[in-house]
Formats: structure tokens, C-alpha cells, sequence
């Protein structure tokens, strides 16, 4: 089975704020160019098995997708499709909020952006979040490492902060974005020493010399088995992501440096996500 764990939806003209389209257009991003986001999101993510599917909310940065409006996008296919709320610890009514999303509208997840949110991990906040989460058993996907926003502390997106997290919430499911880049290194010691901690691997592939290098210090460090595939859809795709992983050694051709092997890659992407982060096979919810 192939797992896409880390999917977003949102109406660009209406979903971002002017920080946000400012900090867009200052790095030369168009969301035009990703056109019906929500008609794309169901037809390239029909190659995995199940995708995760998140918005994103965060005051600071100007991000304000609904919650209620990827709940409803997660309905059109929910045979294959798995609804993580977000929650900006930064917003009133946080809590209401998850309790919302999760009692009402079928949430089995929960996305966090730390950098967006402008919001420490271990801020006493999120502690409130995250003891709602191992109550009822919901993983947390967070945000780590760099982006392009601006006005927020980038500190706060280093996985170190992680680790305090993961200390005090042993059971917690959590999965670091992105392998945490640049922070690799970082994240690959939180997965190594931490049973509950995991990375994905999305918006990777298409840096193609630090992903090899991110790879392979996955491989020396034995920790590959803590990696989970996602594409960061609409910024990428399922399948451009699905070759671009297959297709990891080609940066190093005669090079004579290591190959990351077949059996690593393929382990990754049919990596049994559902089980390692408890959640439910979609097709199961609707029988």
C-alpha cells in the first residue's frame, strides 16, 4: 500500500491573507499555477493507496484555510482519504476547535506549523493539544524545517524543540515534515532515539544533491524505517514524487559514491504508514 501522508487543499483567493500573498509574490510564486486545487488533489493522488489530507491554519502568517472546507473536500473520497485538522494554538478557541473537528467532522489527525504559527513547540498551548491527541489516539504532523514565510521565528521549526516534546508525551505519534531540512541531522537523531517519532520525505526530491545526502545519512544512521512518503501536493505531485524518490540515485551516475538501495526507496514509499502512526484504513471507516 502507498501512502501519501502529506497533502494540502485550499482556495488560494480566499485562503490567503495579504502577508501571505505578499510573502508569495516577493519569491516568485503565482498560485495560479496550481490552478483548481482541489479538483487536481483528486485526481493525482488516485496513484497512492490513501493521502492525508490537511489546510492550514495560522494567524501569523496570514494562512486561514478552513478546517471545515477540507473536511468536506476529504467526503469526495473518503474510500481513500484521511482528514488531519489544523490548529493554530495562536487563535482563540483552539481547543474548541480540534474537539470540533475531530467529534464533528471525522478528524484522525492533526497538522501543526510551528514557524506559521508563530508558536514554540513546547509552548503550554500546545501541551494542551497534545494531551487531546494521545487521549484519543490522533498522530500530530508537523511543520519542520525552512519556508519561505516571513516575520516568524525560524528556530521554531528546528526539531531539537522536538525532542522536549516527544520526552514529555511518550505515546505521542509525530511526524516531522520534510525530513526537518536543513535540519537533517537534527530530525535523524529525534527519529533514532524516540520510538513515536517519525520524518517524511516531502518537498525533497527536486533538491536533488541534498536529498541523496539526506538519504544516505538515513541509511548510515539505520533510520530509514522511520520514514514515511509524501509529495507536498499542489506544490508537487504523488507521482512526480513517486519518480523522484525512484529515481534518487541518478544525481551520483559514475560518480562512484554510494547508491541509497532499491529495497531503502521501495521500503519508503510502501512504508506501512496507517499502522505506524495508528491510523484507519479509510475503506474500513466507510463499511
Amino acid at each position: 500500500m502507498i501512502v501519501d501522508v502529506h497533502t494540502h487543499v485550499f482556495l488560494a483567493e480566499t485562503d490567503f491573507g495579504p502577508k501571505l500573498k505578499a510573502d508569495l509574490e516577493r519569491c516568485g510564486v503565482d498560485p495560479q499555477v496550481w490552478g483548481n486545487v482541489a479538483e487536481r488533489h483528486l485526481e493525482t493522488t488516485k496513484v497512492a493507496d490513501v493521502a492525508v489530507v490537511f489546510g492550514l491554519q495560522a494567524a501569523a502568517t496570514d494562512w486561514n484555510i478552513p478546517n471545515e472546507f477540507v473536511a468536506m473536500h476529504v467526503s469526495r473520497a473518503a474510500h481513500r482519504l484521511l482528514f488531519f485538522a489544523s490548529i493554530d494554538p495562536g487563535r482563540p478557541g483552539f481547543m474548541e476547535e480540534l474537539e470540533k473537528c475531530h467529534q464533528q467532522w471525522g478528524a484522525v489527525g492533526v497538522k501543526m506549523s510551528p514557524l506559521y504559527q508563530n508558536v514554540h513547540p513546547a509552548d503550554p498551548r500546545c501541551y494542551e493539544i497534545y494531551r487531546y491527541c494521545v487521549k484519543h489516539g490522533l498522530p500530530v504532523l508537523f511543520h519542520a524545517g525552512t519556508s519561505f514565510v516571513s516575520g516568524t521565528p525560524l528556530d521554531y521549526s528546528r526539531p531539537i524543540h522536538f525532542d522536549t516534546v516527544a520526552m514529555d508525551f511518550p505515546e505521542l505519534r509525530i511526524v516531522l515534515a520534510h525530513l526537518a531540512h536543513p535540519w537533517e541531522g537534527e530530525a535523524i537523531a529525534l527519529i533514532r532515539r524516540h520510538r513515536h517519532v517519525y520524518c517524511d520525505l516531502s518537498a525533497l526530491y527536486y533538491r536533488p544533491w541534498q536529498f541523496y545526502n539526506s538519504m544516505r545519512l538515513l541509511v548510515e544512521y539505520r533510520t530509514h524505517e522511520k520514514v514515511l512518503f509524501g509529495s507536498d501536493f499542489p506544490f508537487t505531485t504523488t507521482e512526480d514524487s513517486l519518480k523522484g524518490v525512484r529515481e534518487l540515485n541518478n544525481i551520483i551516475d559514475g560518480s562512484g559514491l554510494p547508491t541509497v538501495s532499491s529495497e531503502v526507496i521501495e521500503g519508503i514509499i510502501r512504508r506501512d504508514t496507517l499502522r505506524c502512526l495508528g491510523l484507519p484504513n479509510p475503506k474500513s471507516i466507510q463499511q
